[in-house]
């Protein structure tokens, strides 16, 4: 087997228990394989046992001068080495010993092919809040190897892609820091430059990624994945669509209305309140519903957390484009599945079947209640 592999390994904490066994990882017979693990902490404390496999042949360790971010670490782990194949892997995971030989095997198989994604597993949700993020499908990319046989990218705590079709391509350094809309773009812009080929999907190199924060309820994140998901949209206009306005984004627009209403028209002020204060109740009824279609744990919990997850990340969509002034960017979205569309308007689901069923109620309430006061 002649194949060359380069391991990037980005990592802000080094923790030994999950890198040793990833810089241990059998080595396919006649490939050369070489590891790059990318510190993006400059005071980082390097365990005697990951130092003592630092060797500067085959295990390498680079430590950013200060904190860089996310994109500009795996682009110098991709500019490090100059294997064939570059596999990027996440700090945090645990992997069966054969991973290499997994990847090796279907790169051999499959001349052709531009890259591959591997599965990341979730542990059982052992508390509401993950049931949530399992039912709100923010977390469908780290299976998609188990339901599709190629997709359009996926995600880099297990992603292996030829380093021709990379080319000169890499990670966009506009998007936050931590993470959040980076990979999309990368993986999405390689697509485009090899014929739009989709990726396959590969199942059999499965890894496993703990919950985040001992499934603690954390809405920084979605919040995160939002600003910079606002971003896509402009770095890659072929994806863009126009959608109706989500829940966050009609309350602003209300509450611009009610702005209105107060130099002009005080009487709306009641009606436009009634408004505001009903389209939170909307959205978790109509994210109730859809859970239940996704078969969510019967729980209130599960269905509130659905509820803010949702809000924290189209809040943070909001946000990251009204803190660049884009302001064209409001119910601008993403198709992050590689489609074309241009509008999106009036694609339906149940989630928003529920919403503009409700609305229409609601807003004649208000009108109820302005025309009999």
């Amino acid at each position: 087997m002649s194949i060359s592999i380069d391991v990037v390994i980005p990592s802000f904490r080094l923790i030994e228990h999950y890198l040793v066994p990833i810089l241990r990882l059998e080595r396919p017979s006649g490939a050369r394989v070489r590891f790059y693990l990318l510190s993006d902490n400059p005071e980082v404390a390097v365990a005697p046992a990951i130092a003592e496999m630092v060797n500067g042949k085959d295990v390498f360790l680079e430590v950013n001068p200060q904190n860089m971010g996310a994109a500009y670490t795996r682009n110098r782990g991709i500019d490090s080495g100059d294997g064939d194949w570059v596999l990027f892997l996440d700090d945090d995971i645990t992997v069966p010993p054969d991973l290499l030989s997994v990847y090796a095997l279907a790169a051999e198989q499959d001349p052709g092919a531009m890259g591959f994604i591997g599965l990341v597993r979730l542990p059982p949700p052992g508390k509401p809040f993950s049931d949530a993020i399992l039912a709100s499908g923010s977390m469908d990319i780290f299976t998609i190897a188990q339901h599709r046989k190629d997709f359009a990218w996926g995600a880099t705590a297990n992603f292996m892609v030829r380093r021709s079709a990379i080319g000169d391509i890499r990670f966009s350094e506009v998007y936050p820091k931590s993470g959040g809309g980076e990979d999309v773009d990368f993986f999405l812009k390689i697509r485009a430059a090899n014929d739009y080929r989709n990726y396959r999907t590969l199942p059999e190199a499965a890894v496993n990624h703990p919950w985040w924060k001992g499934e603690a309820p954390d809405f920084k994140r979605p919040f995160r994945y939002g600003t910079g998901n606002a971003l896509l949209p402009e770095q890659l206009p072929q994806h863009a669509s126009r959608e109706l306005p989500n829940t966050v984004e009609t309350v602003l627009l209300a509450l611009v209305a009610a702005v209105v209403a107060a130099i002009v028209k005080p009487a709306l002020l009641g009606p436009i309140a009634l408004f505001v204060a009903g389209v939170p109740v909307i959205e978790f009824i109509a994210t109730t519903v859809q859970s239940v279609k996704r078969k969510a744990k019967p729980d209130i919990r599960v269905y509130w957390y659905v509820t803010v997850l949702r809000l924290s990340h189209d809040l943070g969509l909001l946000w990251g484009n009204l803190r660049r002034g884009k302001i064209e960017g409001i119910t601008r979205r993403f198709n992050d599945n590689g489609t074309f569309r241009k509008s999106n308007l009036f694609r339906t689901n149940t989630y928003k079947i529920v919403k503009w069923i409700l609305y229409p109620l609601l807003i004649w309430a208000a009108w109820i209640i302005y025309t009999s006061a």
